[in-house]
């Protein structure tokens, strides 16, 4: 059986499929551990939610996404959580329908709310983080900036103070910490649970084929006149013979070949199917390991490759994916737990949507 430990990571994970179904969009990145929480009664974040009346009324209702409960999520902080899912999918390619962009900010919201809930109960049950913890977090997050100033310039651009963020720190950290100690005990992951993800979702772990191949390049335009390509072609030739006279490869490369890998002795390292041109693919998979191909031509111009590696396609073995297995059916399992408890206390719950 496998001992599923719950870590900030897995409960970033899990927070961040609240927001958007695996199902609807490709990608995303895992955070990494975050410092432990010390749930600590003496030392405590304070609770700077912004609470008002039920009904919201002038610069307060301006200022607010929602209200959960009389606490306000602020219309800044969700309208910058919209932004950055934005950015991040949008610098992998990915652009937003209208339809998906709708869609997400639903989410956004949706999670939001869900986040207020699960804090206000972890309020409830007693639980606080302590402004050391907190520190060391902020620390962490100004560390992954080049220097202090690019810090406050990216604080500024955002509308945000250095005080609003420790407080998003410390309800961030409170609502993982909650859900570690309240659903992570619960979670078990038998080896038979991860054997049968693995036997149902077999294309998640094939290796494809690969290979490892040099080459040596005369460059010549594919719009070149008729003499220059005569040219290039005569001087690729001429390497070749060199190379039957049982010259070195790697040197000829290093001395003659006009792509950039002539440094590395024309060395391309490993790369599967797609990754190359299709005439240059065409004979580097058709070779065996050792062979040197005839001239093979494409819009760079002439080359010569030596296959030095091939990999043939496998499956990654059962053993070597189970830890990854268990800690994916953990983040499900995780994630099911927590939409369950959220449906168990929203009904209860005064919220107000002030945006559309």
């Amino acid at each position: 059986m496998f001992n599923s430990k719950i870590n900030r990571g897995t409960v970033f994970f899990v927070l961040f499929l609240l927001i958007l179904p695996l199902a609807l969009f490709a990608g995303g990145k895992k955070e990494e551990p975050k410092e432990p929480v010390s749930a600590t009664p003496d030392t405590s974040v304070q609770d700077t939610t912004v609470s008002v009346e039920r009904e919201p009324l002038g610069a307060i209702a301006a200022e607010a996404a929602a209200i959960v409960n009389g606490s306000v999520i602020l219309l800044k902080t969700y309208n910058g959580q919209v932004q950055t899912i934005i950015q991040q999918y949008t610098s992998q390619g990915v652009n937003f329908q209208d339809a998906q962009l709708a869609e997400l900010k639903i989410k956004v919201l949706d999670n939001l709310i869900d986040q207020e809930l699960l804090y206000q109960d972890a309020v409830t049950k007693g639980l606080t983080i302590s402004d050391e913890t907190v520190t060391r977090q902020l620390d962490a997050v100004k560390g992954q900036f080049p220097d202090d100033e690019t810090y406050k310039k990216v604080l500024a651009s955002q509308g945000m103070t250095e005080e609003e963020v420790k407080v998003d720190i410390g309800r961030t950290l409170m609502v993982e910490d909650y859900i570690m100690s309240k659903f992570g005990p619960l979670i078990k992951i038998e080896d038979a649970d991860s054997m049968k993800f693995y036997e149902e979702n077999s294309q998640y772990f094939s290796k494809p084929e690969q290979v490892r191949a040099s080459h040596i390049l005369i460059k010549v335009e594919p719009d070149a006149e008729d003499s220059v390509k005569k040219d290039a072609l005569e001087r690729i030739n001429a390497i070749k013979v060199r190379l039957n006279n049982g010259e070195e490869f790697s040197e000829l490369a290093r001395t003659l070949s006009e792509g950039p890998s002539n440094v590395n002795g024309g060395d391309l390292g490993t790369f599967g199917h797609g990754q190359m041109v299709k005439s240059f693919e065409d004979a580097v998979f058709s070779m065996d390991v050792g062979d040197i191909s005839d001239v093979v031509e494409t819009q760079f111009g002439y080359h010569l490759i030596r296959l030095t590696a091939k990999n043939a396609s496998s499956s990654v073995p059962f053993e070597e994916a189970k830890g990854q297995i268990a800690e994916h059916l953990t983040q499900l399992k995780m994630a099911d737990m927590i939409n369950g408890y959220i449906a168990t206390i929203k009904p209860g719950a005064v919220i107000e949507i002030l945006v559309d």
